[in-house]
């Protein structure tokens, strides 16, 4: 028996998604009758259908997420989105998206919550790879593509003041960020914001929308960049990666600020506060 239970905290509401699973020993003689339990195996947990994505709408009222369905005979599995009220909980459960051998995932909210935006490899051909972005409202009706890049989606985000759309796409090791105004998102061809020669690789937005951070190599590793473009996916015992860099971009003209510069170590991962003041960066030593 699989049983999913919403709840929102009336404390501090926080959101959260409690999975709940039973596993029984049937008996196949005669009518089916519960043996007893056994412990559940690794095998039993990975034949059930996943939640994931857990999503709030900024009001609280709704809760996107999505169902991912193993086929274990096939050795693939298939995800779509649903919708759930915050108050009436499982029994108001409802499915939004219904591709037999597509995946959606990844939804997000835009700010007023009319709608939302999501990623799926629907519309994957040979020209067009990977994932691509589509918006839907969460009433119902069909999914509208939002991109259509080459080298689909990596990752996206809205700004906080809803406004904005950010988008990472391009080749392995040369991913930039894109950008699409939210009023106008299916008409606006996406804007290039970040050039380099190598790509970026985690990025944030500020807490007021006025700037993206992003992490970015100093430079490129011709020889492995060679090895990519042949096709050749082979490890490296120890090999020498270029060290990365802390970098922002302000949106009002999008000129790029270094701000990390030092040879000594290279920069990991990062964090922005909550106010926007201080950015906390992990990195490692270049010895």
């Amino acid at each position: 028996m699989l049983t999913i239970q919403y709840w929102k905290s009336c404390t501090n509401s926080l959101f959260a998604v409690s999975l709940f699973l039973i596993a029984n020993v049937v008996s196949l003689h005669g009518q089916a009758s519960v043996v007893g339990p056994r412990p559940m195996t690794f095998l039993d947990a990975q034949k059930f259908a996943r939640s994931g994505s857990w999503t709030p709408s900024l009001d609280g009222e709704w809760l996107l997420h999505s169902v991912t369905t193993p086929d274990w005979g096939k050795d693939k599995s298939q995800s779509d989105l649903y919708l759930v009220s915050m108050k009436e909980g499982v029994e108001s459960a409802r499915q939004l998206t219904f591709t037999q051998d597509k995946n959606e995932t990844s939804p997000a909210w835009s700010k007023d919550g009319t709608f939302f935006v999501f990623a799926s490899d629907r519309d994957q051909t040979e020209e067009l790879r990977g994932q691509q972005l589509y918006m839907m409202r969460p009433d119902g009706g069909e999914a509208r593509a939002v991109t259509d890049t080459k080298w689909g989606v990596a990752d996206f985000a809205f700004s906080k003041d809803g406004d904005w759309l950010i988008f990472r796409s391009g080749e392995e090791g040369r991913e930039q960020l894109y950008r699409l105004p939210v009023d106008d998102m299916l008409s606006s061809a996406p804007l290039q914001v970040t050039r380099g020669a190598s790509g970026i690789d985690d990025w944030e937005w500020s807490p007021d929308s006025r700037a993206v951070y992003f992490t970015r190599a100093n430079s490129m590793d011709e020889d492995n960049r060679k090895r990519l473009d042949e096709g050749f996916s082979v490890d490296v015992k120890n090999m020498v990666t270029p060290l990365a860099s802390l970098w922002e971009i302000a949106m009002n003209d999008l000129v790029e600020g270094r701000m990390t510069d030092d040879d000594a170590y290279s920069v990991s991962s990062f964090s922005v506060s909550s106010d926007g003041e201080w950015i906390a960066f992990a990195g490692g030593s270049s010895e």
